[in-house]
């Protein structure tokens, strides 16, 4: 009879597919940072399981070291940012001043409590490319929700590792890219707390800021434009969001040009002066500001005949008030 203690044997993933942050637009494996569970971060973190990536970061669950060891084990969230970031310089260490300076801010501010707090900060090397680091508390939806019914839910989490042990496949170079671990079963309970948690492209919102954000359907007019944007940038993107049945791009090739034409038909062209700061204005617009290019838009792209599900008054006030944010 085989030992329960006995390790399970790890799964090999198909070594000829791509897996978690191989998928990830603009891809590169040497801005990542080779991580292996086990190995122990600046001293102090050992990597226990992986959590989650994105285009240029790994997350991972690590224990914290540093801790007396008659006290129950201390876990952190990890985030290994790359290297370098796809479309901005130093976005890594743009987030770290952003970390910053939202800890230097009073606690009781009514904003504290929905940003994620930086526990620690470090460098890791590889390869003489150098990666910042940063430590969270773990704040993961699943994990502190079910930590509130199995307090152990870290622990649960190493244990898995021997357990259950996470896939991973080999790569060429001898990096190891494994599955992450993010399925900690149903939620039971709805309420909580929602954090912000990422900040590598965040900027100053008190004063103009230029470059392209936001994803493509969802981007302002004078993010197109290069026109330099600020808070409202945010408010067009939620309405867009809350908007749903008005999104005749999301079925077809994105075509900022096309996407122009849709929102110069329902609102006309952009206001003027932002025509005057757009240092693309030109590709799109002539200089009586009618548009360039003749897509064809149909004549029922309004919101009122878009919206069905709606009725009444309740369809007044739900256009206008979405109408206020992306206009």
């Amino acid at each position: 009879m085989r030992n329960k203690r006995e390790k399970k044997k790890r799964r090999g993933l198909d070594a000829h597919r791509h897996f978690e942050e191989e998928n990830t637009p603009y891809y590169d494996p040497i801005r990542f940072y080779p991580a292996k569970l086990g190995s122990v971060l600046n001293s102090r973190y050992q990597l226990v399981t992986k959590a989650g990536y994105g285009t240029s970061s790994t997350i991972w669950l690590a224990r914290d070291l540093n801790q007396w060891r008659w006290l129950r084990d201390k876990y952190v969230a990890s985030k290994i940012n790359a290297s370098t970031h796809h479309s901005r310089e130093n976005a890594a260490q743009n987030a770290l001043d952003i970390l910053k300076q939202i800890d230097e801010k009073n606690p009781q501010h009514e904003g504290w409590q929905f940003t994620r707090h930086l526990l620690d900060s470090f460098y890791v090397e590889y390869d003489s490319r150098k990666h910042l680091a940063f430590a969270f508390e773990p704040l993961r939806e699943p994990l502190w929700l079910y930590r509130e019914r199995r307090p152990m839910i870290p622990e649960e989490s190493a244990k898995d590792e021997y357990k259950d042990p996470l896939p991973q496949k080999t790569c060429s170079d001898g990096r190891t890219i494994y599955l992450s671990r993010n399925n900690y079963g149903p939620t039971l309970k709805t309420t909580g707390i929602i954090a912000i948690t990422d900040f590598d492209l965040s900027v100053p919102g008190d004063r103009p800021n230029s470059g392209c954000i936001q994803a493509e359907i969802y981007r302002a007019p004078e993010v197109i434009l290069d026109a330099g944007f600020t808070y409202s940038a945010d408010i067009w993107s939620l309405g867009v969001m809350l908007f749903k049945d008005v999104d005749p791009l999301r079925d077809q090739e994105y075509n900022e040009t096309n996407h122009l034409a849709h929102i110069t038909s329902l609102f006309g062209p952009p206001p003027e002066d932002i025509m005057a700061r757009g240092r693309r204005s030109d590709l799109f617009y002539t200089s009586d500001a009618k548009h360039h290019y003749c897509f064809h838009v149909p004549a029922a792209f309004k919101f009122e005949s878009l919206i069905r599900n709606i009725h009444g008054d309740d369809k007044r006030m739900y256009i206008e008030s979405v109408n206020k944010m992306i206009k």
